[in-house]
């Protein structure tokens, strides 16, 4: 379950930056969700329900962390699949929370991760609460 709540004017906030950023990246389908699987937001269609992607992206995210501390302390920073119509690329915002994004095609465009990061700051500073952990909190 969540830690934490989106207002309806954090969200509008959210849905315009995730809007621009789709169309800046032209990617098909972009989703924020926590890592409970809970969809925060999503922008564009695939036609299929984003609970499972946002699930699986959780598992391949955290399989990937994993991979890099068997490898020695290895900070993995995304996760991307190409397959042979969509690609997919898998960030993290902060540690409760993950950006995934589908392209059409098996390639992602140039320099996604400098995309990527230009969103994660605009949501973190236009949520503050998504980097914050409001389930330690008494």
């Amino acid at each position: 379950m969540s830690d934490f709540s989106v207002y309806a004017e954090d969200a509008e906030k959210v849905k315009r930056l995730m809007l621009a950023y789709q169309a800046s990246v032209k990617a098909d389908y972009v989703v924020l969700c926590h890592r409970d699987g809970s969809i925060i937001a999503e922008v564009g269609s695939i036609g299929i329900d984003a609970t499972p992607l946002a699930v699986l992206s959780s598992a391949s995210f955290d399989s990937a962390k994993q991979f890099g501390l068997l490898l020695g302390g290895e900070d993995i920073q995304s996760v991307s699949y190409g397959g042979e119509s969509r690609s997919v690329y898998i960030s993290p915002v902060s540690d409760s929370l993950l950006l995934i994004q589908i392209f059409s095609g098996t390639k992602l465009p140039n320099r996604i991760e400098d995309f990527n990061r230009l969103l994660v700051e605009k949501l973190v500073e236009a949520v503050p609460a998504f980097t914050q952990n409001t389930s330690k909190l008494l």
